[in-house]
């Protein structure tokens, strides 16, 4: 079985930079550019992992996450929020609605993203023993697992 993502980005030229480096490592990949065809894909590709934008026109990216989340639960698909947003209340915003992990995309290379999706696929690491500067652990309120989160408080 191929392993699948679907990336949510409504930049053209970064959504098909990861494309690339996805395919490049075997990943069957499909692009959504806003959040019908998102959740529609959800659904119908199955995919194993989501690598989410959070700032998209026309999109309430918490409606979309949580609709998702309710979605994905059953497929074990791993949602992985991708924004510029650092601030604790939207992070926080995040894993109350059960995103497994948080991405800066300011500090997130395509390489990085395609190590944390198969880290999280596969589950070859342990946030805790990766632990750095640039990543914190932090357990959901809702379904008590932790949750790892990529980024920089300033």
């Amino acid at each position: 079985m191929q392993n699948k993502i679907l990336i949510v980005e409504d930049d053209t030229d970064l959504s098909t930079m990861y494309k690339i480096k996805f395919e490049k490592e075997w990943y069957e990949v499909k692009v959504a550019d806003n959040w019908l065809t998102a959740v529609t894909l959800v659904t119908e590709f199955k995919p194993n992992a989501i690598l989410l934008d959070i700032m998209m026109p026309s999109m309430d990216w918490f409606e979309t996450l949580r609709v998702i989340r309710d979605l994905a639960p059953s497929l074990n698909t791993k949602i992985i929020m991708f924004s510029n947003l650092n601030s604790k209340d939207d992070i926080d915003k995040c894993m109350k609605l059960w995103a497994d992990a948080y991405l800066l995309k300011a500090s997130t290379t395509p390489k990085d993203a395609v190590e944390k999706v198969k880290s999280m696929i596969w589950n070859t690491s342990n946030p805790v023993e990766n632990n750095s500067q640039n990543k914190i652990i932090k357990e959901c309120p809702h379904c008590h697992k932790n949750i790892e989160i990529d980024i920089n408080f300033k």
